[in-house]
């Protein structure tokens, strides 16, 4: 028998998960991109935590990096792909 694969099975999800990956590890820029995002919400843990009296600002410099990072990446890696298709 035959059997077809479903939207369910693990192997599909694993797939999108490899392509993600592989695209990210492509492109410098959109890594940049994730680092930048992975800043910003390490940036939102620390803001609702209390662990230390310094939290806050540890926050605020996450996001602020992780800010920047985004809007560099994003902003270059746009810019390329105009450049490329003109």
């Amino acid at each position: 028998m035959l059997s077809t694969q479903t939207d369910s099975d693990p192997n599909t999800s694993n797939e999108r998960l490899y392509r993600a990956l592989t695209i990210l590890r492509g492109s410098f820029l959109l890594s940049i991109v994730a680092i930048g995002v992975v800043m910003l919400l390490l940036g939102a843990i620390f803001d609702s935590i209390s662990l230390t009296q310094q939290d806050g600002v540890i926050a605020g410099m996450l996001g602020v990096f992780g800010l920047s990072a985004i809007a560099f990446g994003g902003t270059f890696y746009v810019l390329l792909a105009l450049i490329s298709r003109w």
